[in-house]
């Protein structure tokens, strides 16, 4: 149609730019950052568990209005 051709999914370019692609990603260099990615990303996870696991506990023993209680003692007791 119009003289330009499409490609698609079936097209025997895509396969070779797709492997071209992957070749460039098992370079050391790659590997190396993807791991260091991976592995703030994984820090990360762990303190916002924590986080909202300890927020959560707090909730659980003191109940929902947990915050509002502790924004009125900041007030009443700040110099």
């Amino acid at each position: 149609v119009g003289g330009t051709k499409q490609r698609y999914k079936g097209d025997a370019a895509a396969p070779s730019l797709h492997t071209k692609m992957a070749s460039l990603c098992k370079r050391q260099q790659c590997t190396i950052e993807r791991r260091g990615f991976r592995q703030e990303l994984d820090s990360w996870r762990h303190k916002l568990i924590h986080c909202v696991g300890f927020e959560s506990i707090l909730e659980g023993l003191f109940g929902p209005g947990l915050v509002k209680d502790i924004t009125l003692f900041q007030g009443k007791y700040k110099n």
